[in-house]
């Protein structure tokens, strides 16, 4: 097949790398891969990963800001992606973005669009204007698009059953769940006090990978922080907010600064070290929609690593995991919940095993088949 892909932000230079990115590196072991490539100015200093995928740059305006860019370069993204299935001859397209999704239902004649919707988009938009009027605006706007682009695809895969359950409740059919998931080859298992030494760590150790953006809820980590024996290890960009500017002054205010460690942006393929380093990985979430219904990657990352999971508690991912994570609910259950899993346990096999079914090869499997499946079908 001839895949177009219309991802959700620059492919190789994003810090964080997407589920497309894992899924569509396999899938262009056989098929003819193209992505849009949305060369965010943001990005323009970080070096791009590899990719076996064919990159076709489309930004004529460079911007800072996400939706400017989208909105400026908006008539320069139509007539490339019309150039891009024509001249590639595409077979499918599989969109993950906003405006450009939009789009691509004037150019794309008949060849069909699978929309992969991966996060609440309107909530997730929203978050980088925080407290706003603009935010408000934004988030309207982007629902009113975002749900113009899920009932005019041919088929919609999201990652969770209350996913699927929310998008049938808005009137969207054809609808395939495929979850997140983990390259279980890069994530190598190393003993934690090896992992310490390495990077000069010492004591108890418990650790966030991820973006730092207001839907976290590292707030009540560091407020917890003066009430335990640990240090926190904080894995990842700050983006397009000041949410881990406002987290070091929580944590000066709270006089906790010396058990943070902000590392920035690590490598996908040297995270293991990190997380190894850790005695609990933590998934804390701020308690809206995008949260409740969606699983993110980084569950399998600390899982993969044999490490246990302490994540505010969450619909999804309670159905999805169930006891084979922890949960607590406000800042006392999180203290108890810490202290608890800092007691010897000797269930690391076990979370390894869990993680090895969500790695990426199954899941590109299961994605091929939805894509084969559409092309057939149309």
């Amino acid at each position: 097949m001839n895949i177009l892909v219309i991802p959700t932000t620059d492919w190789t230079k994003h810090p964080v790398p997407n589920r497309l990115n894992f899924i569509f590196d396999i899938l262009a072991e056989n098929h003819n891969v193209y992505v849009v490539n949305f060369t965010l100015k943001k990005f323009e200093g970080v070096a791009p990963r590899a990719t076996r995928c064919h990159l076709h740059d489309v930004t004529s305006i460079k911007v800072d800001d996400p939706s400017s860019y989208y909105i400026f370069n908006s008539f320069a993204h139509l007539l490339k992606i019309r150039n891009i299935i024509k001249n590639e001859k595409i077979d499918i397209i599989v969109s993950a973005n906003i405006l450009p999704a939009f789009l691509v239902n004037f150019v794309k004649g008949k060849v069909p669009v699978v929309f992969d919707y991966l996060d609440h988009y309107e909530e997730s938009a929203a978050t980088y204007y925080p407290d706003s009027f603009f935010g408000k605006i934004v988030k309207r706007g982007v629902r009113s698009i975002i749900r113009y682009n899920l009932r005019n695809a041919d088929s919609v895969i999201t990652v969770t059953e209350e996913f699927k359950q929310f998008l049938n409740s808005i009137g969207v059919n054809d609808i395939h769940v495929i979850p997140n998931g983990v390259d279980t080859t890069v994530f190598k298992q190393i003993p934690s006090d090896i992992a310490k030494k390495d990077l000069g760590l010492e004591g108890n150790i418990i650790g966030y990978v991820g973006s730092l953006e207001y839907w976290v809820d590292l707030e009540t980590v560091v407020k917890a922080l003066p009430h335990l024996d640990v240090k926190l290890l904080v894995i990842g960009p700050e983006l397009f907010t000041d949410y881990g500017k406002m987290i070091k002054e929580l944590a000066e205010k709270l006089d906790v600064s010396d058990k943070l460690t902000f590392t920035g942006r690590v490598e996908y393929s040297q995270l293991y070290r990190y997380i190894s380093a850790m005695d609990i990985g933590l998934n804390p979430l701020k308690h809206v929609k995008k949260n409740e219904i969606t699983v993110g990657g980084k569950i399998f990352n600390y899982l993969a690593c044999g490490k246990p999971v302490l994540s505010s508690r969450m619909i999804a991912l309670e159905n999805l995991l169930g006891n084979n994570l922890f949960y607590y609910d406000d800042k006392m259950s999180f203290i108890r919940m810490i202290n608890r899993l800092l007691e010897p346990a000797d269930d690391r096999d076990n979370y390894i095993k869990i993680s090895q079914n969500f790695d990426w090869r199954n899941i590109a499997k299961m994605y091929n088949q939805i894509l084969l499946n559409v092309v057939e079908k149309t």
